[in-house]
This record gives structure tokens, C-alpha cells and sequence, in this order.
């Protein structure tokens, strides 16, 4: 089945999902440091999702959550990472 995203985008949100879920997991150095490496990722994820994407449902679940893993980030890392893991495989059902 071909997907109706350009592989691109989805290669490009795929990764940044994947590297959101890795720097709150800890791969990212310090754990000061872990929180802003994912808002970054998670901003960066959220500005392609808002140029690249159609308007639709597909671009409306990529925001939201975003928007939950940037609301949570701070404060309870681990859910954070796992809104970052579902949007990777939900863009990775996608292709």
C-alpha cells in the first residue's frame, strides 16, 4: 500500500519521534540536559508535522501529541517517551 505522505516527511518525523523517546530515555548526555534536547526534537517534530503534512487526521494525532509530550516532558519523562514512541509507530503504520 502506498502511503499518501511523501517518504521524506515520514523518514524525517520518523526520526525525530525516535530521537524525542532515546534523549528522554536518556541517551541524550546529562539529565539536565535531556528535557531540552526533546523540547527541541518535539518542536522541530511538531513544525514539520504543521508545514509538510495536509490538514487532516493523520496531521491532528502528530500534534497532539506533541503537544502531550511537550505538557509532560518536565515532569514524568517516561510518558513523555512513549508519546514519542506511539507517534513513531503511528507514522510508521502510515508508509
Amino acid at each position: 500500500m502506498q502511503s499518501e505522505f511523501s517518504g521524506d516527511v515520514m523518514d524525517v518525523l520518523g526520526q525525530l519521534f525516535e530521537a524525542g523517546a532515546r534523549a528522554l530515555d536518556g541517551d541524550a548526555g546529562t539529565a539536565e540536559s535531556r528535557p531540552d534536547t526533546a523540547r527541541q526534537i518535539l518542536t522541530s517534530a511538531r513544525t514539520v508535522a504543521t508545514n509538510k503534512l495536509p490538514e487532516g487526521e493523520f496531521r491532528d494525532r502528530l500534534l497532539h501529541g506533541c503537544e502531550r509530550a511537550l505538557a509532560t516532558l518536565d515532569d514524568d519523562a517516561p510518558v513523555a517517551a512513549e508519546h514519542c514512541r506511539a507517534m513513531a509507530r503511528e507514522v510508521a503504520s502510515r508508509r
